[in-house]
């Protein structure tokens, strides 16, 4: 009796079990065609990709043809030129000594002793004798002179005497460059033909560009008639 109560007993498990599974089959079933389904739809711009690629290369600038060396040293030739032809157009003035006479010096002497004792030292090189040489001979034989009238370079050699008189009408620019930690410097005077007058190891250098400056004309000056020229007197 007992085995046939047991036996009964788990065969109505089973029959409740399978009943379950029956059951819950469409259940899950249901839960898995009730879940939402995620559908990509491409856009109507989308189908453009392509051409605004296309487009967006079509705008993009094509790159500069690049520049060789021979080609921009050219260009800037030709620039300092035109530079050149604006500022120093024109024919130098002759001068003579009763142009000056009565002038009030403002600078006069011989190149730095300064560059001349570097230059000395450094001959022990071998390599600047030659321009030791050079520096013995300005300290020697070439004097600067600066007036309220014209800048005067004098040279007075066994080889060349020469006497360079520049008024500052016709004096279109100056650059100096410092040598000796400043204690002296170069000059380069651009005239108004296109000549240069330079000076080496002069002294006060700054000062005596400032002069210059203040007594040459500017290109408004130079083409009216107001500009006074101390030569005139």
């Amino acid at each position: 009796m007992i085995a046939q109560n047991t036996m009964s007993r788990a065969s109505s498990v089973r029959t409740h079990s399978r009943l379950g599974h029956a059951l819950a089959a469409p259940r899950s079933h249901a839960a898995i065609s009730a879940r939402p389904r995620l559908v990509c739809r491409a856009s109507d711009d989308d189908g453009d990709f392509e051409s605004k690629i296309a487009a967006l290369k079509l705008s993009k600038k094509k790159p500069e043809k690049r520049v060789s060396f021979e080609e921009r040293k050219k260009e800037q030739k030709a620039k300092a030129a035109a530079i050149a032809a604006e500022t120093t157009s024109g024919t130098m003035t002759t001068m003579s000594e009763a142009d000056w006479a009565g002038e009030t010096v403002f600078y006069e002497g011989a190149p730095s002793s300064g560059e001349t004792a570097v230059n000395v030292a450094l001959a022990a090189t071998l390599v600047w004798l030659p321009l030791t040489a050079a520096a013995l001979g300005r300290k020697l034989w070439i004097n600067y002179k600066i007036t309220d009238k014209r800048v005067c370079v004098e040279t007075d050699s066994p080889f060349k005497k020469e006497s360079l008189n520049v008024g500052y009408s016709d004096i279109v620019r100056v650059d100096v460059v410092g040598r000796g930690v400043g204690l002296w410097g170069d000059a380069v005077i651009t005239c108004r033909d296109g000549s240069k007058i330079e000076m080496r190891g002069l002294e006060k250098f700054l000062e005596v560009k400032k002069y210059i400056e203040e007594r040459m004309p500017t290109q408004k000056q130079r083409e009216s008639s107001e500009y006074y020229d101390p030569m005139a007197e």
